[in-house]
């Protein structure tokens, strides 16, 4: 179905609806693409046995990258300017590559669908083609994601050559040796790089700022969905052969959450400020994988649709006010339902009951603790009282700020409406809902 929608956006000039009719057609698939995963029942068996995993963890990243998608592309479809047909169409390849991403198990499939999520957001950053710092952005996230794409290669291949497979079931490391600890902290540094875990963040900042927030509103949740479905099935495949790992994605965690807060305090572009926002949820993170236990990976997971839904649905305001935190002046008079919503938005990004951030990070910490992780644990709770300082600067613009001069008036639009009024409601109930759905994300993980 999401093929559907991206051939009918290639053709849309000739089909019916035209260009914006792309969007709803690929809002439409993407849509029932959810619902079918949802309803389609878990199995550990397919036809491609030991390559792709149709089990409970990737039924749940085909589920949130699919809603994920419909939701973008409704607000696309509503709000969207200029020509949409390409970057629906690049979108939906995108998904097609993150569901794919979640359920690899096997090295060289990893590897594929790693590229097939990735080389549409590169043109994705780059949309606007006359725009010099969207290129120089989306070049620089190519050779970055290029070269620690090639070093993951080089830790598979040392991988491959100490175990004699490419399967996660077959790769025994116990026996390794430093070679089977250099490789995967190798093969690592590439999915490091896809989450924006520091010190592999250096893209994502310039990247963000040159590209329209209605792109990055994609390209910074939807593949980070699936890349911690990705991570978390990698290393609960091969950590136990190697349990320093756990050390090292823990001093990776550290840093994002150190890093990412501290450098978004000074930002008054938002997508700088959410680019190193994304860094400092990518160490949250990590704490559930560093954490190497089954309550770590659920939450791990759970925390990467808590971190994209809010997220996704405050880079969509941006790309109606402004890309600047003072664009955001005075919006709590022209558009006062719009503004509370994203009250609780960034009031769950900063982890405030009962939005479900508060719940993500909340299992994050109890899995770190019972693990020993308490520097991780005291870190992320600290961190969290910092990104307060930078997210309530939005709020105090919104109501207390004055609007900027050129501000335009924005008319009513009931597909962006719906799109963002849906984000802000799975925001609160998927919190106070948090029983069944910790439930059920439990019982995808086992």
């Amino acid at each position: 179905m999401l093929v559907l929608g991206a051939l009918w956006a290639i053709f849309a000039e000739r089909l019916p609806g035209g260009d914006r009719g792309s969007a709803w057609v690929g809002a439409g698939l993407a849509l029932a693409a959810g619902v079918v995963a949802w309803i389609e029942p878990a199995t550990r068996r397919g036809p491609f046995d030991g390559l792709l995993a149709f089990d409970g963890p990737a039924r749940f990243a085909r589920i949130a990258v699919a809603l994920l998608a419909a939701v973008w592309l409704l607000w696309t479809a509503g709000r969207g300017e200029g020509r949409l047909r390409e970057g629906v169409a690049l979108s939906l390849f995108s998904v097609v590559g993150c569901m794919f991403m979640a359920e690899a198990r096997e090295l060289v499939t990893l590897l594929l669908s790693f590229e097939l999520a990735t080389l549409p957001a590169y043109v994705l950053i780059g949309y606007r083609r006359n725009d010099v710092r969207g290129l120089e952005g989306a070049i620089k996230y190519f050779l970055l994601s290029m070269l620690t794409t090639l070093v993951m290669l080089y830790g598979f291949s040392f991988l491959y050559g100490l175990t004699g497979s490419t399967r996660y079931a077959s790769m025994d490391l116990r026996a390794a040796g430093m070679l089977g600890i250099v490789g995967l902290l190798m093969a690592l540094v590439g999915m490091f790089a896809k989450l924006s875990a520091a010190p592999f963040h250096y893209w994502a900042p310039d990247a963000y700022s040159g590209s329209t927030p209605w792109a990055v509103a994609f390209v910074s949740t939807v593949p980070k969905v699936a890349g911690a479905v990705a991570i978390v099935r990698f290393v609960s495949a091969l950590a136990p052969g190697i349990p320093a790992v756990g050390s090292v994605i823990a001093i990776v965690a550290f840093a994002s959450m150190v890093l990412g807060n501290l450098a978004a305090l000074t930002q008054t572009d938002l997508r700088r400020l959410m680019a190193y926002s994304g860094v400092a949820h990518s160490g949250y993170l990590l704490i559930g994988v560093a954490a190497l236990s089954t309550a770590g990976y659920a939450a791990a997971v759970l925390y990467s649709v808590a971190y994209a839904i809010p997220s996704m649905a405050i880079m969509l305001v941006a790309a109606e006010e402004g890309p600047l935190v003072a664009d955001f002046g005075g919006m709590g008079q022209r558009r006062t339902a719009s503004s509370w919503g994203v009250v609780v938005l960034l009031l769950s990004l900063i982890g405030v009951p009962p939005m479900i951030g508060f719940f993500g990070k909340f299992g994050l910490i109890v899995a770190g603790q019972q693990r020993g992780l308490t520097i991780l644990v005291i870190t992320a709770v600290a961190m969290s009282v910092v990104s307060a300082g930078y997210y309530l600067r939005v709020v105090r613009g919104m109501f207390f700020g004055e609007t900027p001069a050129g501000a335009r008036e924005l008319k009513r639009n009931a597909p962006a409406a719906i799109a963002f009024g849906l984000a802000v409601l799975a925001t609160v109930v998927l919190g106070v809902a948090l029983g069944p759905v910790s439930a059920a994300i439990g019982t995808f993980i086992r």
